[in-house]
């Protein structure tokens, strides 16, 4: 501590003790800021998926409360099944007509969403008055996968698939190098 002209103390920070605390306050950013970025991506990716299942399951909801088939499918208006990118995604009465009961739309750089073979047949997920699934426009097809991958993560952790099976929905985080198609369920 040093005095001032009065013989006072002054307070502060020498210049020795400052870039020290700039130094230790960079290694920390350093090691910090790699860490925080691969978190974001993996919440943005759990989110999404979360999404997705929250519209299959509304879909098998609905079909089962309003008696009717309801379908889930990509669109690029948001009142019509067109198109094969599931990053926007109506839930509707059926494929060709009816009611729009909700339409879902993902935001994410380096994210892919993409159906499973059976799936991609028509580019659908729907559910019929029972609960009961079936993927693409095939009727024997009552399973298929939907999958959201990320290309900012390392192919160990990027993606999760949405698998549809039956009547029953489930998440499995899975590893996909390329963020390729998954198998259907």
């Amino acid at each position: 501590m040093t005095r001032g002209p009065q013989g006072q103390p002054q307070a502060g920070f020498t210049l020795l003790e400052l870039a020290i605390t700039v130094a230790v306050l960079a290694v920390v950013l350093a090691v910090g800021i790699p860490s925080f970025q691969g978190m974001i991506n993996r919440n943005r990716l759990s989110s999404i998926t979360n999404e997705i299942v929250g519209a299959t399951q509304l879909a098998r909801m609905e079909a089962i409360r309003r008696n009717t088939r309801v379908v889930v499918c990509p669109t690029t208006n948001g009142s019509t099944c067109n198109g094969a990118n599931w990053m926007r995604v109506v839930v509707r009465e059926s494929a060709t007509g009816g009611a729009v009961i909700r339409e879902f739309q993902f935001n994410g750089q380096g994210i892919t969403v993409q159906g499973s073979p059976s799936i991609a047949t028509g580019n659908q997920l729907s559910f019929n008055a029972s609960g009961f699934a079936r993927a693409g426009t095939n009727a024997a097809n009552t399973s298929g996968a939907i999958r959201i991958c990320t290309s900012a993560l390392a192919a160990s952790e990027n993606a999760r698939d949405v698998q549809v099976a039956v009547s029953r929905i489930s998440v499995t985080p899975t590893g996909s190098a390329g963020c390729g198609q998954p198998a259907n369920a």
